[in-house]
């Protein structure tokens, strides 16, 4: 568990009810963020937007990537943005991101789809869950609302989804091309003056009694004052040398992608069984699974990382472009482009795992799924509780103490 002196050393942000008043930065924040060394294990979106805040408050950050930005989960990644989760609390969280997406888009060029999501039901059963959903979500201030055929004409006249029991939609939501994003926020960290580092792994935490010292990487030592490992589901072997082993799962998924073709979608389309969209320039994006099928061409998938056989790409390509065509006609000349497998850093709880390392409170754990939805939000929290010294009490819930 965390020290004593630790948590007496900081104190609470309590009702934080608005993420800028959270984390504005005020002339003292910057001389205490000027004073500080800071380092970020992992060029995805959720690294580069703690480097990107870190370095909007005036800390110097040093980005290190083993490969290259984006080029891990992240450019894997569906990119829904969305607040779509039973669990209310979680859900206020995204929910709060979902706006400080909105404020991100409109001071940095990230070309966000603010398209919304439509949700279909292809049986009773399907049906009953998704009334009540939309329910609770309305209840709890998420814009939620049944549709007829009417209002899915309207919305996507281009999609075609046959015989339907139920379908709603979701205003808020939104999608990313994710890697053009990532690049986004990293430029504007280089522009304020972090430093982006790459191919470059860090291997070995530098700790001694009084924290983190410096880490050693295949390109030197780099002395640091803190350390936020955000390195997805290379979290756990450098948060074991804090002291901490974050618990992930083993989660593959796959996505087909599209060349660019002609224009037919705005929303992020989902059911139980698919989900695709469509970038502005064309790019169709999906897949008719949320996990891969449990067929014997996939046991090594299963099983741990691997790299896909040409052939499951192949076969994998044709039938959910197949599948995306039936539901989007219009798309009969997209072409495949390519299938991407990737490893999401799921938590075993579902649940983000936030804060500082109960071994050593200089080194700051982020993996999470829903990385793209939360990306503005941790951002700002991990910044704030950096270099404030000052904890968040919304992240509570997500703190590695309770894994």
């Amino acid at each position: 568990m965390m020290s004593l002196m630790v948590m007496q050393r900081r104190t609470f942000l309590k009702g934080a009810g608005s993420i800028v008043a959270a984390t504005s930065v005020s002339p003292l924040t910057l001389a205490k963020a000027a004073q500080l060394s800071v380092g970020v294990v992992g060029g995805g979106i959720v690294g580069a937007s703690v480097a990107m805040h870190l370095a909007r408050a005036g800390a110097k950050v040093t980005l290190f990537e083993k490969s290259a930005p984006a080029a891990g989960a992240t450019s894997k990644s569906f990119a829904w943005i969305n607040a779509y989760s039973s669990d209310p609390h979680y859900r206020a969280l995204r929910l709060k991101s979902i706006a400080g997406w909105r404020e991100l888009d409109s001071t940095l060029p990230l070309d966000v789809s603010w398209g919304g999501a439509i949700h279909w039901a292809g049986n009773l059963a399907e049906a009953e869950r998704l009334r009540a959903d939309m329910d609770e979500f309305e209840r709890t201030g998420y814009p939620a609302r049944m549709i007829g055929a009417n209002d899915l004409a309207e919305l996507a006249p281009n999609l075609r989804l046959g015989s339907i029991n139920a379908a709603s939609f979701n205003s808020l939501d939104a999608h990313i091309d994710p890697v053009y994003v990532t690049q986004q926020m990293l430029k504007e960290a280089k522009r304020l003056g972090a430093k982006i580092v790459h191919p470059c792994e860090v291997q070995e935490l530098r700790i001694n009694g009084r924290g983190i010292r410096s880490v050693a990487t295949t390109k030197g030592k780099f002395k640091l004052d803190r350390l936020v490992i955000a390195g997805g589901v290379d979290t756990p072997p450098l948060a074991t040398q804090a002291g901490y082993t974050p618990p992930l799962k083993h989660a593959p998924g796959i996505l087909l992608h599209t060349n660019r073709s002609k224009a037919l979608l705005g929303p992020v389309v989902e059911s139980p069984h698919m989900y695709f969209k469509q970038h502005p320039d064309g790019r169709i994006v999906g897949n008719d699974a949320p996990f891969a099928p449990e067929i014997p061409e996939h046991q090594g998938i299963l099983q741990g990382p691997m790299q896909m056989p040409a052939d499951i790409r192949a076969l994998h390509g044709r039938r959910i472009l197949a599948g995306i065509r039936n539901k989007l006609p219009g798309a009969k000349n997209a072409r495949f482009d390519h299938l991407t497998l990737g490893y999401r850093p799921m938590p075993e709880d579902g649940m983000p795992i936030v804060g500082f390392s109960p071994g050593h409170s200089s080194v700051y754990i982020a993996v999470m799924h829903s990385g793209v939805t939360l990306a503005p939000i941790m951002g700002r929290y991990i910044a704030h509780e950096i270099i404030e010294d000052d904890l968040v009490d919304e992240l509570a819930p997500y703190r590695p103490e309770r894994t």
